[in-house]
């Protein structure tokens, strides 16, 4: 069976449908299905409901699904954290991750981050020169929210 018509029967079955999910194929089907058949939630912050609360609703369809949940979780959990970000996995969540051996969470992110900058030094952390405190862009996505370091909050542009 093609990749894509895989993918194709997993967006209209449930994570459950697919009881072989130790096998690379069934695991990738449970997972995708887990994502694709999961609503996203609409924006609604007086409620405190974000389309980011799609992977956690997805990840829980995964689990849920049974079998080799582990495999499923990782899979979806993957490609969740491609789309959504790590922002969006629970705070709650964040706190209970932990590495191997007894690295934090914060270790974690930070080796990740060296690994994808191929061990050379942050820019943006304040140890290392040409750290530029008071930079302040615009978000990419929306011009209303600005970004930058801390330094940056002591020369805010008007308005």
């Amino acid at each position: 069976m093609r990749c894509g018509r895989s993918l194709d029967v997993a967006e209209v079955a449930r994570p459950a449908d697919f009881p072989n999910n130790g096998w690379v194929v069934t695991a990738l089907q449970a997972a995708w299905s887990a994502i694709a058949t999961t609503p996203v939630p609409e924006d609604d912050p007086a409620a405190g409901v974000c389309r980011a609360d799609h992977l956690r609703l997805s990840l829980d369809a995964a689990v849920r699904a049974g079998f080799d949940t582990d495999t499923v979780a990782a899979i979806a959990g993957g490609l969740l954290g491609a789309a959504h970000g790590a922002s969006a996995v629970p705070l709650q969540w964040r706190a209970l991750l932990h590495g191997w051996p007894g690295m934090s969470a914060r270790e974690l992110t930070s080796m990740a981050r060296s690994i994808a900058r191929r061990g050379k030094p942050d820019t943006f952390d304040p140890r290392y020169p040409g750290y530029r405190v008071g930079a302040l862009v615009a978000h990419p996505y929306d011009e209303k929210v600005l970004l930058g370091g801390i330094g940056a909050s002591h020369s805010l542009p008007t308005g």
